[in-house]
């Protein structure tokens, strides 16, 4: 499914999207935590610092959050634990899958993984797309339960310990405990480019030859333009791709 955003949509999107980037759930827990030994000015001003250090963001994580706040807002997904959390520098990708996990939407929840692209080549499909190392590849891959399916797993796992979500947790847990393939693929483009439905055509007859049938994979291109991606990131993408 295609998903054109023009520059008026970016502006309602800004708030969400910057919210993710920033993280500011996670600072305000942190705030919370500290809120016996914070209570003088110079102690409340130190921490800010470190809690709202920004600066540029790159283009792949601007995609990023753009695919979280659609895959939650759309499709029912919740993401407890961010991966930026685990990035010593924020610059810096932190490899496996991009999202992890749960899909809400039924009686149970599911493991949710998803994988992100974002691209301003002016090809359809563009090389983030179907490249070696591209977003189908990367389905492929975790579709036929290779080991970044298996290291996103214990990502999630490893966090949800002693959380509030961890109900959730285990419910997706049993899922796949029973059935390695019971989870929820996501495969996101984030094209800086004029729609074209080239995109995702053939990926997706590729990805659903020899499915799995507890294997759900939804693939999604979300198109903008470059001054949109700046409105929703605050004026602070550092472009990395060629156009």
């Amino acid at each position: 499914m295609g998903y054109g955003l023009q520059d008026e949509d970016a502006h309602a999107l800004a708030e969400p999207i910057q919210e993710l980037l920033q993280d500011l759930k996670g600072a305000e827990d942190v705030r919370r935590s500290l809120e016996e030994v914070t209570r003088t000015a110079f102690r409340v001003d130190r921490l800010e610092t470190v809690l709202s250090a920004t600066g540029t963001v790159s283009e792949w994580r601007v995609g990023e959050s753009l695919a979280e706040y659609h895959m939650a807002s759309q499709h029912s997904c919740m993401f407890p634990w961010p991966s930026g959390r685990d990035l010593k520098n924020p610059g810096t990708s932190g490899g496996g899958v991009d999202l992890i996990g749960f899909d809400t939407s039924g009686e149970k929840a599911a493991l949710a993984l998803g994988e992100v692209k974002t691209s301003r080549q002016q090809l359809w499909p563009p090389s983030a797309l179907t490249g070696r190392h591209g977003l189908e590849k990367q389905l492929e891959g975790l579709r036929n339960n290779d080991d970044r399916k298996t290291w996103a797993v214990r990502y999630i796992a490893m966090h949800a310990v002693g959380k509030d979500w961890h109900g959730i947790f285990t419910e997706a847990m049993v899922r796949f405990l029973d059935d390695p393939q019971d989870v929820q693929l996501f495969g996101t483009l984030v094209h800086i480019a004029d729609s074209n439905e080239l995109d995702l055509k053939t990926r997706a007859k590729n990805l659903s030859d020899g499915c799995p049938p507890a294997t759900k994979i939804r693939l999604t291109a979300i198109y903008v333009s470059d001054q949109g991606l700046q409105i929703m990131a605050g004026d602070q993408v550092q472009w990395e791709t060629p156009q």
